[in-house]
Parts: structure tokens; sequence; C-alpha cells
């Protein structure tokens, strides 16, 4: 028997082992490989497993080949444990199945099928630009638009108008679309309880309609379809500017499947098992892709795994919807699986958690006849835990991050390991001030949060620096006042004695004469007897030479000169938070290298303007720093934590 052959029965042998674990439930959704199977899986029932065992059991028990095996999900950490996780059952083959998320998918067919999706020199639309963008369309209105019309500002509606293009754009709605449902949302009103008198009032009859309540809404419609209107003209802007975002690769590969019916047949006859988890978190345009494949098929052979329960990107077009349709679409020939059996949590919490979720009418379970779920603890290690979790009211905020702390520091002396302690909020601002409790206890803490390295002192020593050789380039000397500050930047090792000497020697002379002028005279410079002559010259001499570099060099080239040739880099390597600072440093280059690859011909006097435009528009250059230490209190979003269990 050869290595491979051995390797192979190996993988074989452990991963029958695994499918013996499988509880009843799993292993239905593990061995029903053939046809339509939806699986309802609540928190902790083992999702990734069941799909990964699914995936092993098709390729053991059938002459399927792993890249006829198409696998979706919604995030890339989702791609990442699958594919982790398959590794770890069937071995090296695991690579070769297609796991990928819907985004990742059409980026794949579009790269495969270049010729067929035009222009080959698009780039991601920015922050900034998506804001430009709009604020053109805008500023393009007459001022009698419903989109202006009362508003001082003219940029009032900015944010809700880019929402509504991306929900259309996730929801593959057209403009059409969205204006009829407005004209039935209309006609509607009159027969909705909410907009009729439910008793009689000083000035209306029960059963009157609400008038000024109806007129209310008409407007919010009038400017509803009035934005609408405007989707195209955004989308012809992005194609002006060669720019595409996210949501238009799902798009071009739905049209493209739409239009070329060979391509679509391509990928229909490729994949003969497809499976898709979080299923409820998919949006209308991933859907669709996602029909069309399967389409092919009387009787396709699709496994999706969901809980409506958790469907955490419902603001991003998620919706209880596609689990219904999909049932109803293959009800005939449906495998309906839930799985109940939860390895992560105790009962308590369990139960405290369906007391909650049961307030939601928007369930699988209160539309689906015989349809129930009840979460079991099976998890040995702390099934039966008496901890009982609690709710507790506190005045206000105040007094509630108060109270944590206190019994933060309680566990702390009683030494309990703090890294078991863990804060959850919705939003990264709501930890500030328990940060600051933390901090004055002297309490560890471990945290990971968006850093604008645009704030940054050193980036901001960086873009004053590149202001300047602007200034100089425009106009020679311009820039005059801005070189006192700039001499201070401690990469420079001037002493702050030697500019004090210089600052006194220019102030009392009646011509006043320019500082490049001075500090690039080593003769004055000697007579000063400055504590780092060598400091100043080193850095006159570098000045001139970048001045004189500026149109020479592409703008990229220019900026890692700076930082390599001004002392920058060997400065902040000498730091004690030295990786931090260098990841910061390398965010902004980064930042300059995507604004030049965008922009070939882009100036450092543009670039500036760009960067300008972020802070007006509180855009940030964001990067995730990690604060604290490993062993302190966990302090995390919700949304962060999700899939950490």
């Amino acid at each position: 028997m050869s290595e491979k052959q051995q390797s192979l029965k190996n993988y074989n042998k452990a991963f029958t082992k695994e499918l013996k674990k499988l509880n009843p439930a799993q292993k239905v959704a593990v061995e029903q490989i053939d046809g339509p199977v939806l699986v309802i899986a609540g928190p902790g029932t083992g999702k990734t497993h069941i799909l990964t065992s699914r995936i092993g059991h098709i390729l053991l028990q059938t002459d399927t080949q792993p890249h006829n095996i198409l696998c979706l999900t919604f995030t890339d950490a989702g791609v990442h444990a699958m594919r982790e996780r398959l590794l770890e059952l069937i071995g090296p083959e695991a690579h070769r199945v297609h796991i990928f998320t819907f985004h990742s998918f059409c980026n794949k067919i579009i790269k495969e099928r270049m010729e067929l999706f035009g222009r080959h020199d698009l780039e991601p639309l920015s922050e900034l630009e998506r804001v430009e963008m709009i604020r053109k369309i805008l500023d393009d209105l007459p001022q009698n638009h419903p989109l202006k019309l009362g508003k001082r500002d003219r940029y009032f509606y900015e944010s809700q108008l880019y929402d509504l293009f991306q929900r259309m754009k996730s929801e593959n709605w057209s403009v059409e679309y969205v204006h009829e449902k407005i004209d039935k949302y209309l006609t509607s009103l009159p027969a909705r309880p909410d907009f009729i008198y439910k008793r009689k009032t000083k000035n209306a009859e029960k059963g009157d309609l609400k008038t000024a309540k109806i007129e209310e809404q008409k407007e919010r419609m009038e400017r509803l379809h009035a934005a609408a209107s405007l989707y195209q003209k955004y989308n012809q802007s992005m194609f002006n500017a060669r720019r595409y975002d996210f949501a238009d690769m799902i798009l071009w590969v739905l049209r493209a499947f739409e239009q070329n019916e060979a391509l679509l047949r391509n990928y229909q006859e490729q994949y003969l098992y497809f499976l898709v988890d979080e299923y409820q978190d998919t949006n209308g345009s991933q859907n669709a892709i996602l029909h069309q494949l399967i389409e092919y098929w009387d009787n396709p052979n699709i496994f999706i795994v969901g809980d409506d329960d958790q469907s955490i990107f419902e603001f991003q077009g998620a919706r209880l919807k596609n689990l219904l349709d999909f049932y109803h679409d293959f009800q005939k020939d449906l495998t309906l699986v839930m799985l109940q059996d939860n390895y992560r949590s105790s009962q308590p919490i369990l139960d405290s958690s369906k007391v909650l979720i049961d307030h939601n009418q928007h369930r699988a379970v209160a539309v689906l006849e015989g349809l129930k779920k009840k979460l079991k603890a099976k998890n040995k290690l702390f099934a039966k835990s008496k901890i009982i979790p609690k709710i507790i009211a506190y005045p206000n905020r105040a007094h509630e991050d108060a109270d944590l702390v206190a019994q933060i520091e309680q566990l702390q002396k009683e030494g309990f390991p703090l890294n078991e302690v863990a804060i959850i909020f919705a939003k990264h601002k709501q930890g500030r001030n328990i940060i600051d409790l933390l901090e004055k206890k002297e309490i560890p803490y471990n945290t990971r949060r968006s850093v604008n390295i645009l704030e940054q002192p050193m980036i901001q020593n960086l873009r004053l620096l590149l202001e300047y050789l602007q200034q100089e380039y425009s106009k020679p000397f311009s820039g005059e006042h801005l070189l006192f500050k700039i001499m201070h930047f401690d990469f420079w090792e001037i002493p702050a004695q030697d500019l004090a000497k210089l600052s006194f020697y220019i102030a009392k002379q009646k011509k006043k004469p320019l500082w490049r002028d001075v500090i690039g005279n080593s003769q004055k410079i000697y007579r000063l007897e400055l504590e780092s002559t060598a400091s100043v010259s080193r850095f006159s001499k570098l000045l001139n030479q970048l001045i004189g570099d500026y149109s020479n060099m592409t703008l990229l080239t220019l900026v890692e000169k700076i930082i390599n040739r001004s002392g920058l880099l060997r400065h902040i390597l000498g730091q004690p938070d030295k990786e931090w600072q260098v990841q910061v440093l390398a965010t902004f280059l980064d930042f300059v290298k995507n604004e030049t690859d965008r922009n070939p011909r882009i100036t450092l006097h543009r670039l500036l303007d760009i960067l300008k435009n972020m802070d007006a528009n509180r855009l940030s250059g964001g990067v995730n720093k990690n604060e604290g230490t490993d062993n302190g209190v966990n302090l995390m979003t919700a949304q962060s934590c999700k899939g950490l269990e």
C-alpha cells in the first residue's frame, strides 16, 4: 500500500469514527445526501460539524469529486472555520472542495470569465469617493426637489440615500419595483388600522381616517420615490469613475447568468451538491444566485443550514422569508431537520433565552405548522450548572458601569482569573467609561477596537511634512510657518534647546531671515553653538533634496523615501510599542499605495485633499488595535464575539 493510500485509509477510519459521535438529528442531516434538506440549527448545536461531516460523507459514499461540491457561507471567518474543520476530517482533499463566501464565489466567476464582464480596469469604491458621488448627485438637484425642499443642509439625506442604493443592490430591486411598492403602500393606507381612529375624539368620529398621519406618510413616500429615481444616476457615476462595490459583483454575476445561458449551464453542471451556511443572513441577490444554480435540477441536492433566531444581519437584508420560501418551494421532497441539542450553554441560559425569543413573532416555529424548538443542554461539563442568569436594573449607565467594575474588583481579590471574565456591549463607545474605571482601579483588561490612523500623532506629523513639501514646491518659502513645528518632530533628533536658540536668533534680526536659509548656512549654525549641529544640517539637506525630488518621483516613492531617510522608521523601531507603530505606518503606506493604484497620476496635492476631505467627513483610515493584556477582563461588542464561543 502506497503512502498516499495509507493516509487516505487513516483519514477514512478517523472520519467514520467521528460520524459515530453524531446525535440522531445530526446523523439524519449528514446521511440524507440526496434531495433538498433544510436544517434549523439553534446556537451551539454543531452547524459547522454537520456541514463538514456531510461533505466528507458525500465524498465517501459517492463518486463525486471535491470540486463538484459548492459550499457557500456568509463570512470569511466561516470559510476559514469550515476549511480547518474539513482538513481535520478528510485531510488534504479539503483544499479541493469549493468553499466560498457569496462575494468570493462571484469574484471567482468574474475572474474566470473576465471577457464577459466588460471593463477590466475597475477599482473598489472608497468611502470618500462614495461621499463625493452622493453629494454631487444632491448638488445637481433643483432646490424644489423633495430631498432638498425645506432643508437648510443640502446633504441632510446623504446617508439615507446611500443606504437605499445599497439595499436596492443587495435585494436586486429595480427602480420600477420600488415605485410599485410605494404606490401599493399608499393605496393601502386607508385600510390600515394605524391610520383609522379607534374611538371618537374632539375633532374626529370613530372610523374616520387620520388624514394628518396619511399626509405625513405621503410626504415620506414622495421623498423615497424621488430618491429611488436617482439610483441609475449613482450607478452611472460609478461606471464613469471606473468604480464598483461588493454588492455590484453579485449583481454582475446575476445579470450574466440571466443573459448568458452557456455561462450559467457551465456552473450548474459543475456542481452536483450545494451547501449553504447561515442561510438566514442571505439577501435577495445572494438568494437569486443560489436559485439560478440549482434550478437546473428537478430535485437539487441542496443542503440549507440556518436559524432565523440568529439573524444578526437583518439590517443588511436578511430575512425569515428566505427560509420560508425554501421550505414551500421544496416541501414535497424536503427533509426537515431540527437540531435542538446544545453543546455550548447551561440549561438555565437556554431557558432564559427561549423566554426572550418567544416574544418574537417573526420566527419559523410561529409560521410552520408542527415545528417546535426547545434547546436542551447536552455538554456534560456545564449542562447542569446552577448559575442562573440575572436581570439587574440600574438608575443610569454610570451606576451600571460602577457596579460592573466593583464586581470585577471583588473577583480579582478572590483570585479569579480575569481572562475568564467578559463584558459585552452593543457599541465600542459604551465601553469607554468602563475602561476608564478599570484603569483607575488598576484592573487589567483586553479589548480590540478600530483606531483612525489619521488621528495618530505620527501620521499627523507625516502629513504636515507632506503639506510643507507641497507648499514649497508650489511657491518657494510659502511653507516657512510650518518649519518650526516640523523641526520638533522627535525622529529628527533635534534638541528643543537648539530650536529655541534658532528661533531667538531669527527673531532678533532686524531683517528676519528665512528658516531654510538659516538652517542651510553651516557657518551661522556653527556660531550658534548648537547641541546637535549635525542633526540640523541633516534635516536641511534632506529637506532640499525632497523638494527637488517632488516632481521627479512617483508619489509612493516620495513617501517611502521620507519614511526611510528622515529617520522615522528607525525611530519607531526603537519605541516600546514598535509593533503598533509599524502597523499604523504600514496601514498609511497601504492607503497611499491603494490611491496610486486607483489613479497612477495622483499628485501629492490630490492626496492631501483626499486626507482633508476624509477628516471633514469623519471617514476613518481604520486599523484594529489590541489594547491591554491577555490576562485581563475581555471587553467586546456582541457582534465581534459571535463565533468565538
